[in-house]
């Protein structure tokens, strides 16, 4: 590249990094070229053309007499999804499976996957602009428990990138959402069940912030009015607390006949050490208790259980065509959610087989 246009490309990156900041806002002015020329040491020349290369791409608005102005637009951009960041606060083995569909999937397309975990010092977004200024315009971001700044995923959106949100839905209207069907996956495992049940609990992190987990449990108390919650305190490396442990085990002493839902495979699984050890074995009595998990666990062959998986080779390919069609449809895209239905099976039962599959 010549020293001219090198010039003004990296005036044009120096803009778009002022109004990803927020220095340059939505609807306000920049300075004029004279400003810009003495600011950033440039010719007029230079400014002239970096300016030139922003409003092509919808991101100012020059009028004369009016100067120079700001324009946020929520559009797709016209970006092949050629290379992909998939964005990350932290590794899990939930989260390992995604990947393998994902990269799958990404591969099938002929194109490139990039996994990045955003340091805890580091928000998502900012990662995300990283990732802009080495030319990567494609992303697909799972905040965990991560909050979401929506004024930044505007500014992204606005100076280059196409995003997708996996695993929630609180990114809208700034990026598309794929997601687990959770109405489904709550109301499948309570209605599965051949008869009902005297009892009724549910196991879920105490952290309502995160979309998911609030939402499966606002369906268990909708559809199950009569249940009971634990409330279990949240942690990313997804370990009950001693007290969560001694409170399960206490409550199972003195059920007979129950159905015990969790919200996550995580919780699934210490729920069934709780309960049942880790060895196989009988509750004893009259006692009937079968656990229901929201996706898979470690040690589900140890008790009576009920699973309803996630499908993320399907997740993962509804999240490429999320991004195929921001590039496509550019200024007439709109955010979508997507939420995907998963696999009901029991215990013992191959996962996509049988009559309780839904």
């Amino acid at each position: 590249m010549e020293t001219a246009e090198l010039r003004y490309m990296e005036l044009k990156n120096q803009i778009c990094r002022q109004i990803y900041k927020g220095i340059f806002r939505n609807g306000e002015k920049i300075p004029s070229e004279r400003q810009l020329s003495e600011d950033y040491k440039v010719s007029r020349i230079t400014v002239r053309k970096a300016l030139e290369l922003l409003e092509a791409e919808g991101l100012i608005l020059r009028e004369v007499g009016n100067g120079t102005i700001v324009t946020l637009n929520n559009y797709g951009n016209e970006t092949l999804p050629d290379v992909i960041a998939l964005a990350a606060p932290s590794r899990n083995p939930f989260f390992a499976r995604f990947i393998a569909e994902f990269q799958q999937c990404v591969w099938e397309h002929d194109a490139l996957l990039l996994y990045v975990e955003a340091p805890e010092n580091t928000s998502l977004e900012d990662c995300l602009y990283r990732l802009y200024t080495k030319n990567i315009r494609s992303a697909v971001v799972w905040p965990d428990d991560r909050g979401v700044d929506q004024e930044k995923l505007l500014r992204l959106r606005s100076i280059g990138m196409n995003l997708v949100f996996f695993d929630t839905d609180a990114a809208g209207p700034y990026a598309d959402s794929v997601f687990v069907d959770n109405e489904d996956a709550v109301e499948t495992l309570l209605k599965k069940e051949e008869r009902g049940y005297g009892q009724y609990l549910y196991v879920g992190w105490d952290n309502l912030a995160i979309a998911n987990i609030r939402k499966r449990e606002e369906a268990f108390l909708r559809l199950c009015p009569q249940g009971q919650v634990i409330h279990v305190p949240w942690k990313r490396n997804r370990q009950m607390d001693d007290a969560s442990r001694e409170e399960i085990r206490r409550l199972a002493k003195d059920l007979t006949d129950a159905l015990i839902l969790c919200g996550t495979g995580e919780l699934a699984g210490q729920t069934a050490e709780v309960i049942w050890g880790r060895e196989q074995k009988k509750t004893g009595g009259e006692q009937k208790i079968r656990l229901a998990s929201i996706d898979e666990f470690e040690g589900a062959q140890r008790c009576p259980a009920a699973v309803y998986s996630q499908d993320l080779e399907t997740a993962a390919c509804e999240i490429y065509r999320c991004l195929e069609r921001q590039s496509t449809e550019k200024s007439g895209w709109k955010a979508g959610v997507v939420p995907v239905k998963g696999r009901y099976h029991r215990n013992g039962e191959r996962k996509g087989q049988g009559k309780e599959q839904s």
